[in-house]
C-alpha cells in the first residue's frame, strides 16, 4: 500500500511541477523546483525508507518525460525552450539533492 501512496505522491509533485514551471517565469519555474524538492522530502518524512523516495522520484520522472512528449493532438506541456530543458535538468538534480541529504545531524 505504501508503494502505491509512494506513486501516487510522486505523480502528484509531477504534474503540479509540469503545470507550474511555464507559468509567471521565472518565479514559476523556481517555485517548481522548490516544490519538487520539499516533496521528496515529504516522501522522506512520511515513510522514512529510501525505496519509497525512489518510488516517488521514479513517478516524477514518468510524469515529466510523459508531459515532455507529444501526444495524440499534437500537444505538449514541457516544451523544449530554456525553461523546460532548466526544469527536466534541476528537477532531476534537486531529487538528487534531496535523495542524498543526510537524515540528521548527529554523529
Amino acid at each position: 500500500m505504501n508503494f502505491l501512496k509512494a506513486l501516487f505522491f510522486g505523480s502528484l509533485i509531477g504534474f503540479c511541477g509540469v503545470l507550474l514551471h511555464n507559468f509567471t517565469p521565472p518565479f514559476g519555474f523556481l517555485t517548481s523546483l522548490i516544490l519538487t524538492f520539499l516533496g521528496i522530502k515529504v516522501v522522506r518524512q512520511r515513510f522514512f525508507y529510501l525505496r519509497y523516495q525512489i518510488y516517488a522520484s521514479a513517478a516524477w520522472l514518468a510524469v515529466v518525460v510523459r508531459a515532455g512528449t507529444p501526444g495524440n493532438g499534437d500537444e505538449i506541456l514541457v516544451y523544449g525552450n530554456t525553461y523546460g530543458n532548466l526544469f527536466l535538468l534541476g528537477g532531476f538534480i534537486s531529487i538528487v539533492i534531496a535523495l542524498i541529504t543526510t537524515r540528521s545531524k548527529s554523529f
